[in-house]
């Protein structure tokens, strides 16, 4: 009788450590495609394999947003020094003091679950950074603006299909933030409109300078 316990014991815990391998496997398939987006093949192996108490999907999102924020402050940073136009520097200030607060708020997030975050910028994001340095002027402007209504529009989509997660400080967030990324993009939207960088043809247009990449 005690060896039948004793087996009984083992096919219990083997059952237990199994649903516990195959929940942690399905939480890090479903990250592979989400994380298929991340620029940086380390980050992406080190978020998606990270083994902490979050789905794969809630794991990908942490790394993405953290990037984007970072890529708007740096870019907003560099419209205050070279931009002359005052609605876009203000704009551009609102940018760096309110993703300042949010990549703050995430990061911490993210330490508390076990999740390492980049001190920099993705490769993609830098080389983006280092070709909006070369332009002034309007062009800068344009391009700026442009690309702050891309990106909150990327942005505003990720957070909805977010709300769907289950970890509770990831959710807080999300509701939190939600209602920033949408002012921010109906004041991008008005700025561009502002701007009037709508005509296509006006020579503003700056191809192949936009990173291959959805992070926000």
């Amino acid at each position: 009788m005690k060896t039948y316990h004793f087996f009984y014991a083992l096919t219990i815990i083997a059952s237990l450590q199994a649903c516990q391998s195959s929940d942690r496997k399905n939480r890090d398939d479903a990250a592979t495609t989400a994380a298929d987006s991340l620029g940086d093949t380390t980050q992406r192996a080190q978020t998606y394999t990270a083994d902490v108490a979050l789905t794969g999907d809630e794991k990908t999102f942490i790394l993405p947003v953290v990037s984007g924020g970072m890529m708007e402050v740096e870019a907003g940073n560099l419209i205050l020094q070279k931009s002359g136009n005052k609605a876009v520097k203000e704009f551009a200030a609102m940018m760096v003091k309110d993703h300042t607060k949010a990549n703050h708020d995430l990061e911490l997030i993210a330490k508390s679950k076990g999740i390492a975050l980049p001190a920099v910028l993705p490769e993609p994001q830098m080389k983006h950074m280092e070709k909006m340095k070369e332009l002034s002027g309007r062009s800068l402007d344009v391009h700026y603006v442009t690309m702050m209504i891309d990106d909150h529009a990327n942005t505003e989509a990720l957070f909805g299909q977010a709300s769907r997660y289950t970890d509770q400080d990831l959710k807080r967030f999300i509701l939190n933030t939600l209602p920033i990324i949408q002012m921010h993009h109906k004041k991008a939207v008005q700025l561009g409109k502002d701007l009037n960088i709508s005509n296509a043809n006006n020579g503003d247009d700056m191809p192949n300078i936009r990173p291959d990449t959805n992070q926000r």
